[in-house]
């Protein structure tokens, strides 16, 4: 059984150095507690600063939902992070309103 906890946890640690940012908590014998709220077993919620969190009785996992992009021209462009969409637009620097071209590192 111990083996499969720390399989696990190497798999998510793995997992987090990739594109994604997580982060876990032991709930408590009622639920999990985020940001001062608590939250039953098997609740999915949001949270304010756009992360999707999991309660399950084992772990409370949170991970980020914004997709950042890597690969824009960071010379003549900016990244924008909007809050309230939990979105990144990818701008010119010079001419907010055009928007850069964002390369999927094909080609």
């Amino acid at each position: 059984m111990k083996f499969l906890l720390v399989l696990f946890l190497v798999l998510i640690i793995l997992g987090t150095l990739c594109d994604a940012e997580c982060y876990m908590r032991p709930p408590n014998k009622h639920g999990c507690i985020e940001n001062r709220k608590r939250y039953k077993f098997g609740v999915v919620w949001n949270t304010d600063d756009c992360f999707k969190c999991k309660c399950k009785r084992r772990v409370m996992t949170c991970c980020n939902v914004v997709f950042t992009p890597q690969n824009y021209d960071k010379v003549n462009c900016v990244a924008l992070f909007h809050k309230r969409t939990c979105t990144i637009r990818v701008v010119r620097k010079k001419n907010p309103d055009m928007p850069c071209k964002i390369y999927n590192g094909v080609g």
